[in-house]
């Protein structure tokens, strides 16, 4: 794909960002934020399109100037400046995922606006596993925000998500055991594979995210542009008018993408751009 297969409308540009944005170190490449300044410049919108809670966005990638964000999946919705859209688990699903979950010995935690939910259980287990991953402790409290531990973490009415690891269970299983409510996806996370997952509200997700923050904007859906690297961003890519898979990506994103760039510590994200006609 080239850029004269792109038209000269501009664009929104929808940004994943871990393994896309910031790398496994927790950084953001120079390449990757230049090519965010050049192409706003040229009067490209760039929005943010996470997993993350409000609270888990890094201050350094907002600092870059972007024109919203899609948090938590989809979960909320921001259009310059403005939230148009949060959703939330109900108190019954809440409590029925807590005693799926730690009923099968799941560690979980819940999402929240304002930090993870979780007990100590959960909190002591998740924390091991990442400094297993040899994780910085500057890195694990960036990662984890601010930890809200309670033995009832289904009661907080704002928890939005939820994330687990060291599942003993598939993530088809889990995704049919919770169904209709939830949908479950897997997470990128090393070692894990198939036992790691993201449990969200069903028919919320990064791709319905986009197109609330395309209707408030005005802006026509093949004017998007989609760019991730796990299975939580196979479906706003596959929205997208053009979905672009990193370097990095797991196979299964790479092979449904419109186009793979290099990986991210590559400058995967200025290679796209560049390769789009975003600069020009």
């Amino acid at each position: 794909m080239s850029a004269e297969m792109i038209n000269n409308h501009k664009k929104v540009v929808f940004l994943d960002v871990d393994g896309t944005m910031v790398n496994d170190r927790g950084e953001i490449p120079e390449s990757a934020k230049e090519a965010v300044r050049r192409a706003k410049a040229n009067g490209h919108k760039m929005v943010v399109c996470t997993g993350r809670s409000r609270f888990q966005i890094y201050d350094e990638l907002l600092e870059l100037g972007f024109s919203g964000i899609v948090g938590a999946a989809g979960v909320f919705v921001i259009a310059d400046g403005k939230e148009i859209y949060h959703a939330y688990i109900d108190e019954a699903h809440r409590k029925s995922v807590y005693d799926y979950l730690e009923g099968n010995g799941f560690l979980f935690c819940y999402q929240a606006d304002d930090g993870v939910v979780l007990n100590r259980r959960s909190s002591e287990g998740i924390l091991e596993i990442y400094r297993k991953m040899g994780m910085s402790e500057e890195r694990l409290v960036r990662l984890t925000g601010n930890m809200h531990l309670t033995e009832e973490p289904w009661k907080n009415p704002k928890n939005e998500k939820l994330l687990y690891y060291n599942a003993p269970f598939p993530v088809a299983k889990v995704h049919a055991d919770l169904e209709p409510y939830f949908d479950t996806v897997a997470i990128s996370l090393e070692g894990m594979g198939e036992y790691a997952g993201e449990i969200g509200i069903n028919g919320i997700n990064k791709a319905t995210g986009m197109e609330r923050y395309l209707n408030a904007a005005g802006i026509a859906r093949e004017d998007s542009i989609a760019v991730g690297d796990g299975p939580n961003d196979l479906q706003m890519m596959e929205y997208a008018g053009i979905g672009i898979a990193m370097g990095n990506a797991r196979e299964e994103v790479k092979e449904r993408a419109d186009m793979v760039t290099s990986s991210i510590d590559n400058d995967g994200i200025y290679r796209a751009f560049e390769t789009l006609g975003l600069f020009a």
